[in-house]
C-alpha cells in the first residue's frame, strides 16, 4: 500500500493510498483508502501571492465505508506522492482522525521543515515541532 496523486478526468486531485486488486474481477478498477482531495490555496504574504496545497476530505464525509473503487477509465494520471508531500498528507490524516479541522493549510515554517526533510532523509521533526504544529490546530472548530 502506498500514496498516490491520482488526477480525475473530472478535475478533481486526490492523494490516497492505493490497494492491490486481489481479485483479477476488479481490474478495470483501482482500489484506494484514505482520499484527501488537493486544493491549491493563494495566500497574500509580505512578499506578495503565493500558493499553498490545502488537503480536505474527499469522500468520507458522505460515506462509512474505508475503501472504495475508482472506474481506471475516470483516472487521467496517477504517480507516486513526494516525500514532502506523503508526510503532509499522513499529519493532516492523523488530524482529520480527531475530528478536529475539515482543512488544513501548512505554514512556512512547516513547509521549510518538509523540504528539508525531503533533501535530509534522516532529519525528523522534534518533539517541540510537532508540539506547535499540532498545538497551532487544536481549538475545536470546524473549518468550512
Amino acid at each position: 500500500m502506498s500514496q498516490y496523486v491520482v488526477k480525475l478526468s473530472n478535475g478533481e486531485d486526490i492523494v490516497c493510498y492505493v490497494h492491490k486488486n486481489k481479485s483479477s474481477a476488479e481490474t478495470n478498477k483501482l482500489k484506494i483508502s484514505s482520499p484527501l482531495k488537493m486544493d491549491t490555496v493563494t495566500k497574500e504574504t509580505e512578499r506578495g501571492f503565493v500558493d499553498s496545497l490545502a488537503l480536505s476530505r474527499w469522500i468520507q464525509p458522505y460515506s462509512d465505508e474505508n475503501h472504495f473503487s475508482i472506474e481506471r477509465h475516470s483516472i487521467v494520471i496517477m504517480t507516486p506522492a513526494s516525500v514532502g508531500l506523503t508526510r503532509y498528507y499522513q499529519y493532516v490524516l492523523s488530524n482529520i482522525g480527531q475530528g478536529t479541522i475539515e482543512k488544513i493549510v501548512p505554514t512556512k515554517h512547516e513547509l521549510q521543515k518538509i523540504e528539508e526533510e525531503e533533501y535530509l532523509d534522516d532529519e525528523i521533526f522534534s518533539n517541540e515541532d510537532l508540539k506547535a504544529i499540532l498545538d497551532r490546530f487544536s481549538n475545536k472548530k470546524t473549518i468550512h
